[in-house]
């Protein structure tokens, strides 16, 4: 790994550190009825639908610059569990968590070793590739006609979650005050369902993280 690649990783572990604030969510519009079932049934697209490991080429860019890491992520849906790890590019594990009725860190090498660090990676992990665990808040529309699935959050605040361009879907983070916190973008959905590209976004600290789908394979479900 390069100086800059260095100098940038620790950036990583700082931002995800700390949360993140924008624009007031607007006020859903009435969706017509006939529309229901078939944006249930799109709101739940993004996500996994079984069991499956899956490696990512990860992007990470702050201002001022850019580092480079793979992610391994074997994950369940049905039972809400996964464990990832986090590499630099010649395989030195860096980060490597389990999430299931409890989060385990298996390694976590400076500055990677913080416990807020491990949580903020387990909630990134969870808004990428698991459909909402909270409730159905409502179905709705924006202004322009976007259909739009909006959940409750655990803590308060809602998400929602709606198409923003030909196969693309974006998944927004509000908290209880309406303060956007957090987004994911889904798209390049490949021949399986998968999205080929996930970027989570923080405006406050500004930072982007992006994740290439390089390959996938299915597993057995976690029992």
């Amino acid at each position: 790994m390069n100086g800059t690649r260095l100098l940038l990783l620790p950036l990583l572990a700082l931002v995800l550190l700390t949360g993140a604030c924008a624009a007031p969510a607007r006020s859903l519009l009435p969706l017509d009825p006939a529309l229901t079932s078939a944006v249930r049934e799109e709101c739940q697209k993004p996500f996994l639908k079984g069991p499956l490991r899956l490696v990512h080429a990860l992007e990470f860019e702050v201002p001022g610059g850019k580092s480079a890491a793979i992610g391994v992520l074997a994950a369940d849906p049905g039972t809400r569990t996964f464990r990832t790890a986090l590499m630099t590019l010649e395989g030195w594990v860096l980060f490597d968590i389990e999430s299931g009725k409890t989060l385990t860190v298996h390694r976590a090498v400076p500055p990677f070793d913080s416990p807020a660090f491990a949580r903020r990676m387990a909630e990134d992990i969870s808004l990428a590739f698991f459909f909402p665990a909270e409730p159905l808040l409502a179905l709705g529309q924006e202004e322009k006609g976007v259909p739009v699935c909006r959940f409750n959050r655990a803590g308060g605040g809602f998400a929602d979650l709606f198409g923003s361009g030909e196969d693309q879907m974006e998944f927004r983070l509000y908290d209880a005050g309406g303060d956007q916190q957090k987004s994911a973008t889904f798209s390049s959905f490949n021949a399986e369902g998968l999205a080929g590209v996930v970027e989570i976004r923080s405006e406050s600290p500004s930072y982007r993280l992006r994740l290439r789908l390089l390959e996938s394979e299915p597993m057995a479900a976690v029992q």
